[in-house]
């Protein structure tokens, strides 16, 4: 595969270009200043490799049938791997459009606060850069930080609004902001029209010729993929056809831009350029391909993914340290989706080895990882305990790597991995209920504060760092991975205890999630489920088994089966697990308890389960399900502290 033919042994100077620059902080210092002399010595060595042939020839294709054809791109489609079916039987997410947020969950205090401030942005600011550059007229007032008009990063945010606005549409149907969110898609839609070609961006094509040129830039295919992630989310969440248009127009214009390069240069030109963080251009484009089937989606996509990163991990060498994690994180998550769309197993390789060198060697208590945007030595994380650890762009993620690995392989470390990372490092960065106050980095150092670290709390209108834009997405979908389906009989797996509700279309199921507030005189999580069918048979029908819930609904010719996370922390020793007083017998922590309640219930259209205790040891924070009302359990399990906003 072309994609994966890359010199191993140079692989880590290729792909990262020197360290302080990697990082989107100094970046942004060293741009904002007047001090030429030294932005001239950062620059100096912008890339570690010269662009010599020789030393990317192994990136060319190995079998190049006529010279002439060399830089074809016909050729090279050719030569890659045709698309496959999956094979994999994936679990499919809960659409948002389905699940609500209950609203005396903290979830949903925390998902109120963020559309708050969804809505107090101005759609004039939020476009005024767009509009600059486009030779409109400017109406409003730019924002400032790394949205200002000197930015080279500017328009990065607009795309993360995007994507926030439509989850959080899908989420809460509020109708101001449909509009809000609609009217930015179709003010962008102007600005492109406008420029012609396709080209859509807040600042000049001119960034692309130097990133071409492998000059210096800030990452000008960072903020593409921010954009074109955004108005896909538009399309797939909020049924914006114009959104689609403006996306396949975009890529028109980007791959007539790479195949430039290709065809006047070389492969390995690109992929030299490649040193500068470019996102998930290979995520969001696999993703275009899915629904479009247009073979120079697919053909672009993969020259996205970068070669001489996932070829360390395609061989597994645990060799991350020193990377910037935040620029190699969404290049894995592009090579999942690569998996998705081809059946490609060694993307789903991948993906796995990736996860658990992250997890077992560069991964704090929380569940986050770099410090100061950087993966250090691995299994040394003592010692880098700071202000600046924890990137909340590396959070978020983070998660979408254990997501995909969930639904592939449904094992219970993945969702194990997903509360952890979700509770301390996505709940952990909002101030209250302040809306438009986020932080960057999530300090690890004992005694430290939010409020001291080099960013401290960011601000509603100056700030907009990266960490801005994955923050107001990650508070836009704090629905999306609660409850998953698999298979045409369907099943339900519910993964994570939030308060919420869920409109179970092909189980044709309503589910109400409740769990109680916790009080620290009462250190124990208390959690109700209850389960109401849209229709049931006259007579109640039920299957016994050991482990699965099995309900036989009227209008479906196939059980509905539940399947409910029990964490691997838990301790099953003295544990016992009731249904009207006739005991149950219990999975083993890290399985899933699936039951079947008897057939002499009163009613068809309520389930009991009801749970005694799962004992943790003490030095954990152990919290307990409980309930009386339909289809209730309790049950002890650990969780770290909820945040707090010093």
């Amino acid at each position: 595969m072309v994609s994966m033919l890359c010199s191993f042994g140079i692989s880590k100077e290729r792909t990262n270009i020197p360290t302080q620059l990697s990082s989107h902080s100094f970046r942004y210092e060293l741009l904002s200043s007047q001090n030429e002399t030294w932005k001239e010595e950062m620059f100096e060595h912008y890339h570690l490799i010269p662009t010599d042939d020789s030393a990317w020839a192994s990136l060319l294709p190995r079998k190049i049938p006529r010279e002439e054809d060399e830089h074809s791109w016909e050729m090279m489609y050719r030569n890659l791997k045709s698309p496959l079916k999956s094979s994999g039987n994936f679990l499919n997410e809960m659409s948002l459009h389905n699940v609500r947020l209950d609203p005396s969950s903290i979830h949903w205090k925390a998902q109120q606060t963020n559309l708050e401030y969804l809505l107090m942005l101005d759609v004039n600011n939020l476009v005024w850069s767009f509009r600059k550059t486009a030779g409109s007229s400017t109406p409003g007032k730019a924002y400032g930080g790394w949205e200002a008009p000197d930015s080279e990063l500017r328009g990065h945010f607009v795309g993360h609004y995007l994507s926030a606005s439509a989850q959080m549409w899908a989420s809460t149907h509020n109708v101001t902001l449909k509009k809000k969110m609609s009217a930015v898609v179709s003010a962008l839609s102007a600005c492109q029209v406008k420029m012609g070609a396709g080209y859509l961006s807040a600042f000049p094509s001119e960034l692309f010729d130097r990133f071409e040129a492998i000059n210096p830039v800030w990452a000008p295919y960072y903020t593409i993929h921010k954009i074109l992630a955004g108005l896909l989310d538009q399309y797939t969440l909020a049924d914006n056809a114009q959104a689609l248009k403006m996306v396949k127009w975009m890529v028109d214009y980007f791959y007539n831009r790479v195949s430039n390069v290709i065809t006047n240069h070389s492969v390995e030109r690109h992929y030299l350029s490649l040193n500068e963080e470019t996102g998930g251009m290979n995520d969001v484009l696999y993703k275009l391909f899915s629904i479009t089937g247009d073979p120079k989606h697919l053909v672009l996509a993969h020259l996205f993914d970068k070669p001489c990163f996932l070829g360390l991990l395609a061989v597994q060498a645990d060799d991350i340290s020193g990377f910037h994690a935040n620029t190699h994180i969404p290049v894995v998550i592009g090579a999942q989706m690569r998996y998705e769309i081809t059946g490609d197993p060694l993307y789903k390789d991948i993906g796995a080895f990736f996860m658990d060198v992250v997890n077992s060697s560069h991964s704090y208590a929380t569940g986050g990882t770099s410090v100061s945007e950087f993966w250090s030595d691995p299994k040394r994380l003592a010692s880098t305990l700071q202000t600046e650890n924890e990137e909340s762009c590396t959070t978020y993620n983070m998660l979408k790597v254990s997501r995909h690995l969930f639904r592939w392989t449904k094992e219970m470390a993945y969702a194990d991995y997903y509360e952890r990372a979700l509770t301390n490092g996505v709940l952990g960065i909002q101030r209250g209920t302040e809306p438009g106050v986020m932080i960057y980095m999530l300090p690890q150092y004992p005694g430290s504060s939010k409020a001291k670290s080099y960013h401290g709390w960011g601000t509603s209108y100056d700030s907009f760092w990266c960490c801005y834009g994955t923050g107001i997405e990650s508070f836009s979908k704090l629905g999306d991975s609660i409850y998953f389906e698999e298979g045409e009989a369907p099943g339900l797996y519910i993964i994570q205890y939030i308060s919420s509700s869920l409109d179970w279309k092909s189980g044709q199921i309503v589910l109400n999630h409740k769990v109680y507030p916790i009080v620290s005189s009462d250190p124990y999580l208390r959690v109700t489920l209850t389960f109401s069918p849209k229709k049931v048979f006259a007579e109640s029908i039920y299957h016994m088994s050991i482990r699965k819930l099995v309900l036989l609904l009227e209008g479906t010719s196939q059980a509905s089966t539940l399947y409910l996370r029990i964490p691997i922390w838990t301790n099953s020793e003295g544990a016992t697990a009731t249904i009207n007083s006739q005991s149950l017998r219990l999975p083993t922590p890290g399985e899933f308890i699936w039951h079947l309640p008897s057939d002499t219930w009163n009613s068809p259209n309520t389930l009991l389960l009801m749970q005694e205790k799962y004992q943790v040891p003490r030095s954990k924070a152990s919290f307990v399900f409980h309930g009386s009302d339909p289809l209730s359990f309790d049950q002890y399990l650990m969780f770290r502290p909820f945040p707090t906003y010093d």
